[in-house]
Order: C-alpha cells, then structure tokens, then sequence
C-alpha cells in the first residue's frame, strides 16, 4: 500500500513569500478576496504537488525551496533600501569610489 502525503511544505511558503513582497512593492496588503483565491489555489496545489513531482525529472521541492528564497530575498532588500530611504538617507548620491592605479613597472 502507497501512502501519498497531501500536504506540501513547498507551495506554501512560496506563496506566503510572493504574498509578502507584493505587500513590499505595493505597500498594500493583498485584498480580502485576493486572499481568499490565494488561499484556495495554495491548498489545490498543495494536494497537487505529490503527484506533480512524481511526473518531472527533477527535483520540482527544490525548485520550490529556492525559488521562496530568491522571493524572500528579494522582499528583503527591497525592505532594506526603503527603511534606508524613509531616514532621510539620500539613495541617489553616488558613494565616493578609489581608483586603482596601474603602473607597468618599466
């Protein structure tokens, strides 16, 4: 007897990152209903995923995993320079740079 988990630890979290960063780029929550469409499509995939990665050749929670993290990340940084920006810090000011100098040793 197979037993089949219908539960995914990989859909979730990416759809709770994709959620997260539009709230970051939008500044806005997602809608009641925009919310309770996420929520239905995430549980439907859910149920999916044991099967769908039983018919691909690679390794589809891994593609999953990372791609949360790319999302996270992003939703991080894009955090990071909107903290910097509502300091008072000025993000269109160049920081000084050094130049190298190279000498041919002639």
């Amino acid at each position: 007897m197979t037993t089949v988990a219908t539960n995914s630890h990989a859909i979730t979290p990416l759809v709770i990152a994709g959620e997260d960063l539009f709230e970051t780029l939008s500044g806005k929550p997602l809608s009641e209903d925009a919310t309770k469409i996420s929520t239905g499509v995430t549980a439907l995939l859910d149920g999916l995923f044991p099967v769908l990665t039983q018919n691909v050749s690679f390794d589809l929670d891994g593609v999953m995993t990372g791609s949360t993290k790319i999302l996270s990340g992003l939703n991080t940084v894009l955090g990071a320079a909107r903290s910097k920006v509502a300091r008072g810090l000025d993000l269109s000011q160049s920081l000084p740079t050094q130049t190298a100098s190279v000498s041919s040793g002639v």
